[in-house]
């Protein structure tokens, strides 16, 4: 990896250790932990960083069963998209979900400005409770202490990384909210959430445009986010001048009884 795609590596490894309350290694790379969020997924999870050859999906499993022991989740992130690509179906086939993940960089020029939305930037507790409503209804449901400790976590990457909350107002209502995470001239923008009454009115616009101005007036050479890459938001994320630079994959098991992300 070279160039952009090097920085935002290296951005992404120290996002998940700097919100990580504790690393022990594993055969292929690094298990991560948040003893405090326990059944935040994206909190627990073993991080593939090496080749593990030969080793199949099933193995791979069994590992997972024996590390994260404690917890009702399993979840592997692939850093190469091309070996979690051969393992995909072998983790389908153990009921695991397969996402695969895209990094986009901002590279060009927007095809139009943001319609003219108020967006400042505000405090977690403003967008608090938005983020519990779009937590929701989001990934097809999920019930509100689930939605409510996902908030919460928010909380950590203030305190850890400095995270910053961006709020969208439309006829003097909170309509939707992102969040945006700078270090050494790397900005990543997270969590673009609009509530559903407020769709299809440039919001996401408006908020990718002040968290971009404001990554930029604190030194960000390089502006990135992340994305399904087989949903629609990546079709968005193109016209305002974000470009693909790398995926990498994801497999998550969830708790017996849950569907949700």
């Amino acid at each position: 990896m070279t160039g952009d795609r090097e920085r935002i590596h290296a951005f992404t490894r120290w996002l998940e250790e700097t919100t990580s309350t504790r690393m022990q290694p594993w055969r292929f790379g690094t298990a991560l932990f948040h003893d405090a969020f326990p059944r935040r997924w994206d909190s627990n999870f073993l991080r593939v960083e090496r080749s593990v050859g030969s080793t199949t999906a099933a193995e791979l499993a069994t590992e997972a069963d024996r590390i994260l022991s404690g917890f009702g989740h399993r979840e592997f992130i692939f850093e190469d998209d091309a070996e979690g690509a051969r393992l995909a179906a072998g983790f389908v086939e153990r009921g695991y979900a397969a996402d695969r993940l895209v990094n986009l960089v901002l590279r060009r020029d927007r095809d139009r400005e943001p319609p003219p939305i108020d967006v400042r930037e505000v405090p977690l507790g403003t967008v608090r409770p938005l983020k519990i409503e779009t937590n929701l209804v989001s990934h097809g449901g999920m019930a509100r202490g689930s939605a409510e400790m996902l908030a919460d976590f928010a909380m950590v990457l203030v305190e850890r990384v400095g995270a910053r909350f961006f709020g969208a107002r439309i006829d003097g209502e909170l309509a939707g909210c992102c969040e945006l995470y700078l270090r050494g001239g790397v900005a990543q923008i997270e969590n673009v959430d609009t509530l559903e009454a407020y769709r299809n009115r440039g919001v996401a616009r408006a908020l990718l445009a002040a968290a971009m101005d404001a990554a930029r007036e604190d030194g960000a050479d390089l502006i990135f986010l992340t994305a399904d890459d087989a949903d629609w938001p990546k079709q968005l994320y193109s016209k305002i001048g974000f470009d693909p630079v790398g995926q990498f994959r994801q497999f998550t098991k969830p708790p017996p009884g849950e569907t949700s992300r």
